[in-house]
């Protein structure tokens, strides 16, 4: 295959004390390269948010997968850490035909980039939303959002994670109405997809450049959302391209008083920025 039909894709995740995770994730992006024939080259980077118990983070080079480290060893938080590493000087998000947010307790499956490679969008597409089944829920986990919410269903939201006793009865009464399967096709649109792999496009950093989500924890799909609306792109459903959730390898070892508390300021910012 000629070099010039090759497809340029970034990786860019996060680890927090989760190196068996990263490798296991790791090694399914290069058997997926591997899979894919040439047809996509991948630079793999990865940020180290561990601050005790670090470890050396080793990831050999393949053919056509390049994996840079960024050993920074402070809990910058999810998007703080991809941030920092697009900002640093030796990279260029601008060169990349697709660029992945990611977290590392997934398995890609080994189909997943070829697929990804043959994948001929739109102009307008700003965000390509994987199937991400989860193990946990027995579920695909995209579409994440349909519709966008009103400011008063978050003000709702964020009220409950004020009130954690209202977080408890919601998940026991209406949040499993939402662990539905269902059928949705190749190309269906939605407001957000979820964040534990966002694909973005050469479209989304044209029209909205390096994201500039300040807030440590959780709310990243619904700025990403916001900012493909604003800027007149799609959100697509990729049911064909992959991935296994198995999920919260780092925030399961959150305090929930955290991850209340991060929620809670994360959703204040979206509604001040964007409401």
């Amino acid at each position: 295959m000629r070099k010039e039909n090759i497809k340029r894709v970034a990786i860019f995740s996060v680890t927090y004390n989760t190196y068996k995770e990263l490798d296991n994730f790791y090694q399914s992006v290069c058997r997926a390269t591997e899979k894919a024939q040439g047809r996509v080259a991948v630079d793999f980077f990865i940020a180290d948010n561990t601050e005790k118990n670090i470890q050396e983070i080793v990831l050999e080079k393949r053919e056509y997968v390049k994996p840079t480290i960024f050993s920074f060893n402070k809990n910058l938080g999810y998007l703080g850490a991809v941030q920092k590493m697009m900002n640093q000087q030796n990279v260029d998000v601008g060169q990349y035909d697709y660029v992945a947010i990611s977290n590392v307790d997934l398995v890609m499956e080994e189909e997943a980039l070829m697929r990804l490679g043959k994948y001929d969008e739109e102009d307008d597409m700003g965000w390509l939303a994987p199937s991400l089944y989860s193990e946990k829920e027995k579920r695909d986990r995209n579409p994440g959002v349909m519709s966008r919410y009103s400011a008063k269903k978050l003000m709702i939201l964020r009220i409950m994670f004020r009130f954690p006793i209202l977080i408890t009865a919601y998940k026991a009464t209406m949040y499993k109405r939402h662990k539905v399967k269902h059928n949705y096709p190749e190309g269906k649109t939605m407001y957000a997809g979820h964040g534990s792999f966002m694909i973005l496009t050469k479209a989304y950093f044209e029209k909205c450049g390096i994201p500039q989500f300040p807030m440590f924890l959780f709310g990243e799909e619904l700025y990403f959302a916001e900012q493909c609306r604003i800027n007149g792109l799609k959100v697509v459903y990729s049911p064909s391209i992959v991935l296994t959730d198995q999920e919260h390898a780092s925030i399961g070892k959150m305090n929930r008083a955290d991850i209340y508390k991060y929620n809670y300021e994360s959703l204040g910012y979206i509604l001040n920025s964007f409401y």
